[in-house]
């Protein structure tokens, strides 16, 4: 059996290609699947594309025809704290759908979570919690292998003075929504305890938990809104080359120590 590895851009998975021994590409239909083996592993790394509905789509389409034992998510997040900089990487505690919720006749919002039928009733508020040796494990690689550091003169926020990334332990949070909002961020942060967001973790470890699969999800920072806003019309001042990259290596650290 094989890991599985669920990235949204090709421009995250690249980074994957510096910590392999072997490399080979196929197609599949809309999918391309991108093997790579790490630390004596054989892994099928899909490239789902950005968003809820391509992550889950892509993390069934792995399941079905690959089979892995385990399902591994890495990439780039907004921060959803002021202390957090590009190149810190997030250790996912739980994963949450943060859209999942009723907007109520007054204009309040209230957050159920996923409804989970069994037997005819429904329960709310289920989150999803990646595998906790996993995470021990990731854990255990951050300690020994600390994050490259962040170049000093790319989008760094100019309030705040320059120092190296740090790796933390939270909840992440996913939607089809990049928030930029400062209010909206401390709602979602106050409501979830949510380190950063991003756009596809939680629908990809709701298909894993569904098979029963085993999923770890690893993030790192790439832009701080409180600190830096980013231009979203033209992303003419993302830093694309390097996210994703610290969480990759990462997610390689990890599966040498499996």
């Amino acid at each position: 059996m094989t890991t599985g590895i669920v990235v949204a851009m090709s421009s995250e998975r690249v980074h994957l290609e510096a910590h392999t021994s072997s490399h080979s590409v196929e197609h599949h239909g809309p999918w391309r699947v991108d093997w790579f083996s790490i630390g004596g592993e054989d892994v099928a790394t899909i490239t789902s594309g950005i968003g809820m509905a391509n992550a889950a789509a892509a993390t069934e389409f792995l399941i079905q025809t690959m089979m892995p034992r385990r399902i591994l998510n890495f990439g780039c997040a907004g921060a959803h704290r002021r202390d957090l900089v590009p190149g810190d990487v997030i250790i996912a505690s739980e994963l949450i759908n943060h859209a999942l919720m009723q907007i109520l006749p007054d204009g309040s919002e209230r957050y159920t979570g996923y409804a989970n039928e069994t037997e005819g009733d429904h329960q709310h508020g289920v989150e999803l919690k990646p595998d906790s040796n996993l995470i021990e494990i990731a854990q255990l690689a951050a300690a020994t292998h600390p994050p490259e550091p962040w170049p000093e003169d790319l989008f760094w926020p100019p309030s705040v003075t320059y120092r190296l990334p740090n790796v933390y332990l939270g909840p992440v949070v996913s939607a089809d929504i990049w928030t930029q909002a400062h209010n909206r961020l401390d709602i979602l942060h106050d409501r979830h305890g949510s380190l950063c967001e991003e756009m596809e973790a939680a629908a990809i470890a709701r298909i894993a938990g569904l098979h029963g699969i085993p999923i770890l999800a690893i993030k790192d920072i790439s832009n701080n809104e409180y600190l830096r806003e980013s231009d979203l019309a033209a992303f003419s001042d993302f830093p694309v080359a390097e996210v994703g990259k610290r969480a990759a290596a990462l997610i390689a650290q990890t599966l040498e120590l499996l």
